[in-house]
């Protein structure tokens, strides 16, 4: 991660000055009172109340049952105590709220524009926060949907393909001559993506063409037995209809090409090839390293019956608070 100094959005140019204009004193509150509303104390948001309503039946340390209330912390959430391993704890202890300075609440916000495909940018902008913290939200995110993801299985009629996405440019390789590798090189990422008009997973094959080995590591776990597979010739495919006994309806990709879209068999697929390749474009000066996450998040946003924002705002914070998902900002930093 490269180095970088933040200003803090508290600031304004006229902090320390003796003496200020109208304007400038006008400027310079109003900009604080909107801070102080995207800030509020943890205790002004009634967030303990949602924090206490969580039921805790084993400790987070040790997984040990037998424990008891101890009081509360300063901004009134309910401590336990384990007789196990005789250490204290709270609701949020080992989820990503751990140790939260910020509250929840901003999240929601935080959340709300990253799901309306704001950079990390401009989503500190917006609610105020630095980039580093922005940035450090974004991985706590990321880890918790790697969760999430892993419960995600396709049913019914699933379609599946692939779509190949490029390396960033320092990463190219060239020939000896300096001219770009021909066809689906290794400087392209194999992504491959199912579908079952209501969930998505989308899965990072490697590099190149998909192998068999690949796509059953992709899609074994997430397809249901006994499903209906619609799909192009990609022989890789056979894998998974043989071990998960699906059922099989495949169109030769040469033939396709002469389809116009609403008589292509695999328009569904294909749709969600072209929205998740636009999402990623958005994104196009991401670290690679975390391609897979990004994938991660555009099947969260674009899964389930309802694509409502707030619903699916409401679904992944019931989820983090529940799951025992931590990073610390320290251990974050530190390590990149």
């Amino acid at each position: 991660m490269k180095n970088r100094i933040d200003t803090s959005r508290r600031k304004t140019p006229w902090d320390n000055c003796t003496e200020t204009s109208t304007v400038q004193s006008f400027i310079m509150n109003k900009y604080k009172d909107n801070y102080y509303i995207k800030h509020q104390k943890l205790l002004d948001t009634n967030e303990n109340i949602l924090i206490n309503s969580i039921e805790i039946d084993d400790c987070p340390y040790c997984r040990n049952k037998n424990i008891c209330k101890k009081g509360f912390t300063n901004n009134k959430i309910q401590r336990y105590y384990c007789y196990n391993c005789k250490r204290r704890f709270t609701p949020l202890t080992n989820t990503i709220f751990d140790g939260h300075k910020l509250p929840i609440t901003e999240w929601i916000e935080f959340l709300n524009d990253i799901f309306n495909y704001g950079s990390i940018s401009l989503t500190s902008k917006v609610n105020k926060n630095s980039v580093t913290t922005t940035t450090y939200w974004l991985q706590k995110l990321f880890c918790l949907l790697r969760v999430y993801n892993q419960n995600i299985k396709l049913s019914g009629t699933v379609y599946l393909d692939e779509f190949y996405y490029s390396v960033i440019k320092s990463d190219i390789e060239l020939k000896e001559d300096g001219t770009k590798l021909r066809g689906i090189s290794r400087n392209k990422y194999c992504i491959g993506i199912a579908y079952d008009k209501t969930n998505i997973i989308a899965t990072i094959e490697g590099l190149g063409k998909p192998t068999v080995n690949k796509t059953r590591k992709a899609f074994l776990e997430h397809i249901e037995n006994g499903s209906k597979l619609i799909h192009d010739d990609e022989k890789s495919h056979r894998i998974l209809i043989e071990e998960l006994e699906l059922k099989d309806e495949c169109y030769k990709s040469i033939d396709l090409k002469e389809l116009n879209d609403d008589n292509n068999p695999l328009r569904p697929i294909n749709h969600q090839c072209d929205l998740l390749r636009q999402f990623l474009n958005v994104h196009s000066g991401f670290d690679r390293n975390y391609l897979q996450d990004y994938l991660n998040l555009y099947c969260f946003m674009n899964s389930g019956k309802s694509k409502n924002k707030l619903e699916k705002i409401n679904i992944l914070l019931d989820f983090a608070l529940k799951t025992r998902v931590s990073l610390k900002y320290r251990n974050m930093y530190s390590k990149n």
